[in-house]
């Protein structure tokens, strides 16, 4: 089944360079016929998103109605999307096509430009001369028939050359071998890199407001990263699809900025407001919930302090029937300094 896909890829790289005689621009013909089909599914799945957003009010009442059923729930929600026409996993399909063609064409390349060993010279027996059994090494592309044209346009060389880059080689590779060599590389990582970060940057500009958690500012931080990462160390060919689909995702958010974000009825600023509704009540109940727990801790909190009070006034009380022993002896010496003799002294006046 994989090879099938690769073929299908192979075959189709081929198409264009038929039509075109360069790899780079066969490659990014390629890519635009990806980004032709999903981005229909991207629009879809972000028009359900929106209007995801704009019923969560009414998500949410629903929750809280069956939030001792479960079972119950999931059946309410199942209609409930069924009837707004929402689906709530339209948001990965574009990913879910995208990702595997992105594979696909990596092994594709990694297979059309193999190197091998083998015998005979192939540049000659492409013109159909077969000399002296020679040992030489180049490509021996994988996935095309022989008679194909971008077959026999690999067929021992060491290289996939356009735009004077090697096509074949990583930029991570080209880097070992020198700054100056590693140039156009660096500068087309650069470029994919600043485009994805205004990519994020557009999405992030709708709704300035919105609460980002965590996890989300994460993913937007490592996002454009590992994006950045895969075509540093992926061969040009990658780094080429990787540059013509985030051109054409930038025009695709703009498209979306203006078409549904634009006006006070405009899809994504009626759903930004449910949004906020939301919250905002959300907020309320939390500040009601913790105005009532406030009020059911004053009755302990009295209790608490009156009973410090009472322990108070107990040690109080000790301390002030302790302090009458020494009153009493100092009773006792005032009886003493008034002349009055002390019963021990007059019983040893009797004795003597």
């Amino acid at each position: 089944m994989l090879n099938g896909l690769f073929e299908l890829i192979a075959n189709t790289l081929n198409f264009f360079y038929t039509l075109v005689p360069n790899y780079a621009v066969a490659i990014a013909l390629l890519t635009l016929v990806v980004m032709v089909i999903t981005t229909p599914l991207t629009l879809k799945s972000t028009r359900s998103m929106i209007e995801m957003q704009r019923l969560q009010p009414e998500i949410r009442r629903l929750q809280a109605q069956y939030k001792d059923d479960r079972q119950k729930l999931n059946e309410e929600l199942m209609a409930f999307y069924r009837e707004h026409q929402i689906n709530p996993l339209g948001g990965c399909l574009p990913l879910l096509i995208q990702a595997p063609v992105f594979s696909i064409l990596y092994y594709v390349v990694r297979g059309l430009t193999r190197e091998a060993m083998f015998e005979s010279v192939q540049r000659l027996v492409r013109d159909g001369y077969v000399p002296d059994a020679t040992v030489t090494s180049g490509f021996r592309p994988k996935y095309l028939d022989s008679d194909t044209e971008l077959y026999q346009s690999l067929l021992g060389d060491d290289h996939m050359r356009a735009f004077g880059i090697d096509l074949s080689q990583s930029p991570a590779t080209a880097l070992s071998e020198g700054f100056l060599h590693a140039l156009p590389y660096v500068l087309v990582v650069a470029v994919i890199a600043a485009l994805s970060w205004y990519q994020q940057k557009q999405i992030m500009g709708r709704n300035p407001n919105a609460e980002v958690t965590q996890q989300q500012q994460m993913m937007m931080r490592i996002g454009p990263l590992m994006y950045v990462f895969f075509a540093f160390v992926s061969p040009a060919a990658i780094c080429v699809y990787f540059l013509v689909s985030t051109v054409w995702r930038v025009g695709q958010q703009h498209y979306i900025t203006h078409a549904l974000y634009r006006g006070e009825d405009a899809p994504g600023v009626q759903a930004q407001k449910a949004m906020a509704q939301l919250r905002a009540q959300k907020e309320k109940e939390g500040g009601g919930a913790k105005a009532a727990k406030k009020a059911a801790t004053r009755p302990a909190d009295a209790d608490r302090a009156a009973g410090k009070a009472t322990a108070k006034s107990r040690s109080n009380g000790t301390s002030a029937k302790g302090s009458t022993r020494p009153a009493g002896k100092a009773s006792a010496g005032t009886r003493a300094s008034s002349g009055k003799p002390h019963p021990r002294s007059r019983k040893k006046k009797k004795r003597k």
